[in-house]
């Protein structure tokens, strides 16, 4: 299994961080203006594996309505590969993750 090479010294890593500190001087500190940032990074990350970052990826449930992830990162073969959910430190996430 391919590993991700990525540290702190790297150009993304030091753009997401530069982007965090723009959104916190201008106290935008919710979900939608952090997803931003990391989008782009986790877009970075995923050149590594040659795998696609879908946005607003859809999850199809049988008889349910459908959801969607934030993103999702698809490998070659059009398969998910990992699932991504944007949250904040507002977000309850026992109360996200575990609905009553």
């Amino acid at each position: 299994m391919p590993q991700l090479s990525l540290k702190a010294s790297h150009a993304p890593v030091k753009a997401y961080y530069r982007e965090l500190a723009a959104l916190a001087q201008a106290n935008a500190h919710n979900e939608g203006n952090l997803r931003t940032a990391f989008e782009a990074l986790l877009k970075t990350c995923a050149r590594q594996f040659e795998w696609t970052l879908v946005p607003e990826y859809p999850l199809t449930r049988t008889g349910r309505h459908p959801l969607r992830a934030d993103a999702a990162l698809l490998d070659a073969f059009n398969l998910p590969r990992a699932y991504w959910e944007a949250k904040d430190n507002h977000d309850d996430l026992d109360a996200d993750l575990c609905p009553v």
